[in-house]
């Protein structure tokens, strides 16, 4: 890993949780980019917070000299309607009687 790699934070996905039993929600970080662990960071009030402001760069706990930026996980990209998975078939089928 060269010095470039350590100045820069890295990228950790998290997820929304909260603590049952009380209004404490959490973000937190399922592999930790700098040691794999699970990490816990306080999000807000349940009732009160917008967790999104909290989201950016934090200290890693396992190592608090290096520094990675909470994201939400990208969304999955949507399937396919009935009507394109129905052009498809026709396509394939006329490709197949051309030969």
């Amino acid at each position: 890993m060269g010095k470039k790699d350590r100045s820069l934070p890295r990228t950790a996905f998290v997820t929304l949780r909260d603590l049952p039993g009380t209004r404490v929600m959490f973000w937190v970080v399922d592999e930790c980019p700098y040691c794999g662990e699970r990490h816990l960071h306080v999000a807000g009030n349940l009732r009160t917070a917008d967790p999104g402001e909290s989201l950016g760069e934090y200290p890693a706990p396992c190592d608090p000299t290096r520094v990675y930026d909470l994201e939400l996980p990208p969304k999955p990209k949507k399937k396919q309607g009935k009507e394109a998975r129905r052009r498809e078939r026709r396509e394939g089928k006329r490709q197949n009687l051309d030969e």
